[in-house]
């Protein structure tokens, strides 16, 4: 048995690994768990991988969500880093089309029954389809293994691929490092899948947007380092189009699917207050949301990327709301049950008299410090000046230019 069989094979490992894939198992009827069987395997087995050949380099750089956004955010730090001996691997999976089977991963899925008998799940029916999430990471990990690096950047390090990779290459002696994708919210004792953004942080160092969400991973993962590098890219999404008549409007954020009933309980307070103010609302609506059931329910609102010129901002737990206060925007948060990265009370409500009040108070100062450290030129440079640090020997002497103004 090698060494990369004998890590596999642990089952607290996978128990961690599958943790949110068991979730989204969690109350489903036998058939619909048929029916995501073969969905994950079609995933699995009809796809190509473009991953990299083995090789020796000074850093790998692994993202798995896909994203244009943290496309951006992931390529700002990796060009922040100055390190010149690396390879970026992301965006890796694509459907063949049409359908045409792996037999490499299909065989590698015949070979590894082992890894049926690792995973400790007693429902044989989650197990099954347990067993096909695990090949497919297993698979990914078996070829990204072959690469003798110094350094892991992982994009976030709670997403089962990352997670394992992050173990095993730390298992090796090999750095690694997890960046910060999104604010995360203390849940506390709510059962949400979204607990995984700071209970799983495999990573020996977390590079943080600020101050908050530093403290939160240091109180699960003592024996990890967190490091305030701050958020290098803001997202605006553009401004409204030339000759674009202005009107009045307010910019609502809509949360992930799980709290759909927030969002329409956030979205029928801000309708009414439009109604009466004589104001558009225009949605931002988060990658999870079927848009066409909202705009369906709701025919008076607008779908609108852009935000920076509404009159105001409403939002729920998106880390976006944070991010549109930095940008200069008036911001409300909706207040419900589910627990939130909390504003001062002047700007929070829960109803339609709270938030026809709260409009007509000033914004206090000094809201993002807490939740970005630094911005722009600012967080490059404290990325910089982190791998610089950390792994000096792989850094391009001409990321010394970054520090030159601090």
């Amino acid at each position: 048995m090698t060494q990369l069989d004998e890590f596999k094979a642990d089952r607290d490992l996978w128990r961690d690994i599958l943790f949110a894939d068991l979730y989204s198992l969690r109350d489903r009827s036998s058939e619909e768990k048929l029916a995501l069987r073969g969905i994950w395997l079609r995933d699995f087995l009809h796809s190509d991988y473009h991953l990299p050949e083995p090789r020796e380099v000074g850093a790998m750089f692994f993202r798995s969500l896909v994203r244009d956004d943290y496309r951006g955010l992931f390529h700002a730090a990796i060009g922040a880093s100055g390190i010149g001996s690396r390879v970026v691997v992301e965006e890796y999976q694509h459907r063949t089309r049409p359908a045409r089977m792996n037999l490499e991963a299909s065989r590698f899925m015949s070979e590894n029954m082992d890894l049926f008998y690792a995973l400790d799940i007693p429902d044989p029916l989650d197990r099954a389809c347990c067993f096909i999430r695990a090949c497919k990471y297993a698979f990914i990990l078996e070829k990204l293994a072959r690469i003798e690096c110094k350094a892991l950047i992982c994009f976030a390090d709670m997403q089962p691929v990352e997670h394992l990779l992050a173990r095993y290459f730390r298992s090796q002696g090999v750095l690694t490092v997890t960046l910060q994708h999104g604010l995360y919210v203390d849940y506390g004792d709510l059962d949400t899948v979204n607990v995984i953004n700071y209970l799983h942080q495999p990573s020996e160092y977390f590079l943080s947007w600020g101050p908050n969400t530093s403290r939160l991973i240091a109180r699960h993962h003592p024996g990890n380092t967190t490091v305030d590098c701050g958020k290098p890219l803001i997202f605006n999404a553009g401004s409204a189009a030339a000759g674009e008549n202005r009107v009045p409007y307010i910019s609502v954020f809509l949360d992930q699917k799980i709290f759909n009933a927030q969002n329409e309980q956030m979205l029928e307070i801000v309708i009414a207050y439009a109604r009466r103010t004589g104001r558009a609302v225009r949605v931002r609506f988060h990658p999870s949301i079927r848009k066409a059931d909202f705009l369906e329910k709701y025919p008076g609102i607008k779908e609108q990327l852009h935000f920076r010129d509404a009159d105001f901002v409403v939002g729920h737990t998106s880390s976006l709301i944070y991010e549109a206060i930095t940008l200069g925007c008036r911001v409300f948060r909706f207040e419900s049950e589910v627990p939130g990265i909390p504003l001062p009370e002047t700007c929070s409500f829960r109803t339609l008299a709270q938030l026809e009040a709260r409009t007509a108070l000033p914004q206090p100062g000094g809201l993002t410090e807490e939740f970005f450290c630094a911005t722009g030129e600012s967080a490059l440079r404290r990325y910089t000046r982190f791998f610089r640090d950390t792994l000096p020997d792989l850094i391009d002497d001409r990321t010394e230019e970054r520090l030159v103004s601090t």
